[in-house]
Order: structure tokens, then C-alpha cells, then sequence
């Protein structure tokens, strides 16, 4: 019974071989109506969102406070039930924005809230100490796939101790993984590791390698963009010594910064030997020459030069992307039409993994009754009680 905050963890078990259920209402799950849409499909039915993470699934329309006798088979039947809402919504769920109990349990699930409240906007706030807002909604993206693990350590340990479990999953205590270590730095004494500049403080330094202050990480390639910090300091450093020797083999030498030690830059900063300027000017410096460059040929310098870059892809690279061609990932279907969608997320020598079928429809869902009374299925997003 997940809405779209939960709807991936389903689909990633169906994935796995599961029997997925979807427990709809009569009106559908809200998921069906959300963006972005295909132009072609039936109407209620064009929702890419719902086509991507409800494929895989079947569907019931059950109430579950008004038909006891089917939701109890449906409880008895199912290995796994998960469901997902706000508190304001109703009763507490499996999946809940702040969780269970604590100070944040009942805090609004917007994104903004949710990533602030995670920790991830201490690291991307703007120099004014504002949150930058994230700019696909993913949060909950995250904790659906945290879902999945809890939800098949909580299943192995029924396997072992014959009890079930109640796996209360908070969406913000997903989210500090995403910080990449950074939300543990102050408890290891290193409370400045991601230092903010301040009005009129030139000698700020970034050592984390993060660029968080480095104010450009997003670099102009000849068919988009690349990511990549210039990191200062013995951790990030040699990357970036790294990338100006490759500049320099490439005939892009520059006599004032092309021998500058950037294991070692901290010093000079902090000592007043080189300025924000300076900095600047290497910035434009190195813009000069990746604007040339393709974004499958920096790929080719980081794996060959070790240069910490990575072109930014865009939802057409990643449909037409040898590497996912390779691994079969990228897969042709929808009920409407053909439609390219992420199929199969691992690669498996298994048998049992599920290849992509439509998403249950609204309109006309469909239950084998037969599975259930026999055990078989895994009831996307229900409660454990």
C-alpha cells in the first residue's frame, strides 16, 4: 500500500523474482498522476513515473478497513508488507518521512525539508547559508531502495528465528549517506573539514576535495557538461596535479599555474601567495581547454590520467549509453506504445529475475486469487503488523 514515496522498493523485488501486489483504492494510486507523461498514451494511464516503478506488479482494489475477510488473506498470504505515508495522512506506516516517533516525526515531507533535514544541504547551501533545492526529487528514491535491504534482512531473520519484524525506515536517516562521510566529520574532530567562506576572508580553504567552496564544479564540454572539482590538499590534491600534466601533454601549458603543487596550494593560500585571482584564472584557464573536448574523450582521461572527471549525462545519453547496452539494462516496452525503460538492475546468472511487464492500470486491475491462497505473492507496501 505505498504511494509514490515507496513505489521503487516494490518494483526492485518484483525484479528480483517476488510476486508484488499493489493494494489500490478504488480511485487508484496517486503515483498514476504524476509527471512526467507520455503525449501518446491512453489518458490516466501516461504516467512514465508509474509505467517505471510500478512495472513488474500485479494489483487488488481492497479497502482495507472494509473488507476484514480479504485483508486478512491478504495479511496471511504475504511474506513481506510494506506501506508508505505521511503521518498526516493517517496511521504510521513502514515508510515514513521523519519516522515513527523522535522530534521530526511529524515534519512536512517536502524535498527541500527532507534533504535539509537529512544533512546533504549543509554541504550545497549557497554561500548566504541558504538550501539550494535538489533539483530531481529523489529522497524518497533513496528510501525505497533502503526499503529493500531492510525488508530482506527483516525476511532472513524470519528465515533464522521464526519471528517477524516491524521496520520503522525514516526517509531522512537514509539520506546522510549521501553527504559522503562529510555528516560524520565533526564527531571525528574535524568540525571545519566543509568551511564556509565569510565577507571579506580570502584564505578560506576546501581540503575535503568536495568544492564546496571552490564556486565551480560544473565545467562547459563541446556536447554538455563535466563534472569536476579542482580539489587543494595532500587527499585531492594529486588529482588535480594529475589534470595539469595532462594539460601540459596536450600543449596547454601554462608558464605562471602549470607547475603549481596543488597537494601543497593550501600553504600558499593560506600564506597570501596566491589569490582568489589567481584562482579564478586558472578556472578560466582550464574551461579553455575542456570546452574542446567530447565527453566520451574525458572519460578516456580518467581512467588513463586518473583525472577526477566525469562527463554529466542527460537522460538521452543514458538511452542510447553503450555500457548500458551491454548490460541489457536500457529495455523497449510500454503498454501504450514503445517506450525505453530501465529494465533489469543487477546482472545475475540467476534464472529467476523478472524482465519488465506493464504497470497494473488503474482502470482495469486484476487479482489471481489462486496466488494468494497459496502464499506465493510479496504485497508491495502493506503494513507488518
Amino acid at each position: 500500500m505505498c504511494d509514490h514515496r515507496g513505489l521503487l522498493a516494490g518494483h526492485m523485488l518484483a525484479q528480483m523474482g517476488a510476486d508484488v501486489v499493489q493494494v489500490e483504492s478504488e480511485g487508484g494510486n496517486p503515483a498514476q498522476r504524476l509527471a512526467p507523461f507520455a503525449p501518446d498514451w491512453a489518458e490516466g494511464e501516461e504516467s512514465l513515473f508509474w509505467a517505471t516503478y510500478a512495472a513488474g506488479k500485479h494489483s487488488i482494489v481492497a479497502d482495507p478497513g472494509g473488507d476484514k475477510a480479504l485483508w486478512d488473506r491478504l495479511l496471511q498470504s504475504a511474506d513481506i508488507l510494506i506501506e508508505s505515508r505521511t503521518p498526516a495522512e493517517g496511521r504510521p506506516a513502514w515508510l515514513d518521512p521523519g519516522g515513527l516517533e523522535g522530534p521530526k516525526h511529524d515534519w512536512p515531507d517536502s524535498e527541500i525539508t527532507l534533504w535539509a533535514a537529512g544533512g546533504p544541504l549543509w554541504l550545497t547551501r549557497g554561500h548566504d547559508d541558504r538550501p539550494l533545492r535538489i533539483s530531481v526529487p529523489q529522497a524518497c528514491i533513496h528510501a525505497g531502495a533502503t526499503a529493500v535491504s531492510a525488508a530482506l534482512i527483516a525476511l532472513a531473520d524470519r528465515a533464522r528465528t521464526g519471528r517477524g519484524q516491524h521496520v520503522d525506515l525514516a526517509v531522512v536517516q537514509t539520506l546522510p549517506q549521501c553527504t559522503l562521510g562529510a555528516v560524520l566529520a565533526e564527531g571525528v574532530g574535524h568540525a571545519d573539514f566543509v568551511p564556509r567562506r565569510k565577507a571579506g576572508d580570502e584564505h578560506v580553504v576546501d581540503l575535503s576535495g568536495s568544492g564546496s567552496i571552490t564556486r565551480k564544479s560544473k565545467w562547459t564540454v563541446s556536447d554538455g557538461l563535466a563534472e569536476m572539482h579542482l580539489g587543494i590538499g595532500p587527499a585531492a590534491g594529486p588529482a588535480s596535479n594529475k589534470l595539469m600534466t595532462w594539460m601540459r601533454d596536450e600543449g596547454w601549458f601554462h608558464p605562471l599555474f602549470g607547475n603549481w603543487d596543488w597537494s601543497r596550494l593550501h600553504e600558499k593560500i593560506i600564506a597570501g601567495e596566491v589569490s582568489g585571482a589567481d584562482l579564478d584564472a586558472v578556472r578560466a584557464w582550464v574551461q579553455s581547454i575542456l570546452a574542446t573536448r567530447h565527453k566520451d574523450e574525458l572519460v578516456g582521461v580518467a581512467i588513463e590520467r586518473g583525472v577526477r572527471i566525469a562527463p554529466i549525462l542527460t537522460v538521452a545519453d543514458l538511452a542510447e549509453s553503450a555500457q548500458f547496452a551491454a548490460r541489457d539494462f536500457i529495455e523497449t516496452f510500454g503498454p501504450f506504445g514503445p517506450c525505453k525503460m530501465p529494465g533489469l538492475l543487477p546482472v545475475t546468472v540467476l534464472k529467476d529475475l523478472c524482465g519488465l511487464v506493464p504497470p497494473p492500470g488503474w482502470a482495469s486491475m486484476t487479482w489471481k486469487s489462486g496466488r494468494v491462497a497459496r502464499g506465493e505473492a510479496v504485497a508491495a507496501f502493506s503494513r507488518l503488523g
